[in-house]
């Protein structure tokens, strides 16, 4: 996965937040001590609110841990004690069945985002025979990964699987890569102009009226950290390159997502 510079919460907090893969003991410690203070979500809520005031939670809510609870801010999931006073930023990994559960979440609290998003807003690679299935991916042309993936498309396409197209400039928006994706979105084939921009060829310089900006606005509300970025239409949030041949059986093993 190609990274990205990000701010997060870390910086609103002016110190690094612990990482709960590898904190079992503080994790251990934080629930025995929350043992005789279970607050409802409303005061948990308060609770979080004065440690940290000027940053908006979007939702407070169980996880499967007793005695820790998930914060929703910025599209970034955190946890927190019952007590409200340790945040712990990381996954929480189910190890019986190696489930990441926070990229899990993560995945469907973003579907009803990514959903509202036009057809007309978004490059779309749709197979000669639909399925109804697909897949949608934060890609920028420059993105080793992306090209990589992007090199596998038909795979994707012949299993029925439409491939949507989200355009994220990793160098930030009036930058090289931003003017080279806009000549793509541009071009009077801008299907045919991303696969010659991704395998190196040259594309012809235009602008337009173009949804680059709002993309980049949603890649920070999901909280996207590095290029690709994928999202299966069951909620799945995958960070990272994954073979078009895995998202294919990931796909058909699953279940388009429902909104709640």
């Amino acid at each position: 996965m190609t990274r990205v510079n990000r701010y997060s919460l870390s910086s609103a907090l002016c110190a690094p937040l612990a990482i709960l893969v590898g904190a079992g003991l503080l994790l251990a410690g934080l629930i025995a001590q929350a043992a005789d203070d279970v607050p409802s979500l409303d005061e948990l809520r308060q609770r979080v609110s004065e440690s940290l005031p000027g940053i908006t939670l979007s939702s407070v809510a169980d996880t499967p841990v007793d005695g820790l609870y998930e914060l929703v801010i910025d599209g970034t999931i955190y946890y927190v004690d019952a007590s409200g006073k340790f945040l712990l930023e990381g996954s929480l990994i189910e190890l019986e069945s190696r489930s990441n559960l926070t990229e899990a979440r993560l995945g469907t609290l973003h579907m009803d985002i990514l959903n509202a998003v036009g057809d007309d807003q978004m490059l779309v690679y749709t197979p000669e025979n639909p399925s109804g299935r697909s897949i949608t991916v934060f890609t920028d042309i420059s993105c080793g990964y992306c090209r990589r993936l992007h090199a596998e498309i038909d795979t994707l396409l012949d299993a029925g699987i439409a491939v949507n197209y989200l355009l994220f400039p990793r160098a930030g928006l009036g930058s090289g890569g931003h003017a080279a994706l806009e000549s793509v979105w541009c071009n009077e084939d801008p299907l045919e102009a991303m696969t010659t921009a991704k395998a190196g060829g040259r594309v012809e310089d235009a602008t337009c009226t173009n949804p680059i900006e709002s993309h980049v606005a949603l890649a920070e509300q999901v909280g996207l950290r590095g290029t690709p970025l994928i999202y299966t239409d069951s909620g799945e949030r995958i960070p990272g390159y994954r073979e078009a041949g895995d998202l294919v059986t990931m796909i058909e093993s699953s279940e388009p997502f429902a909104a709640q």
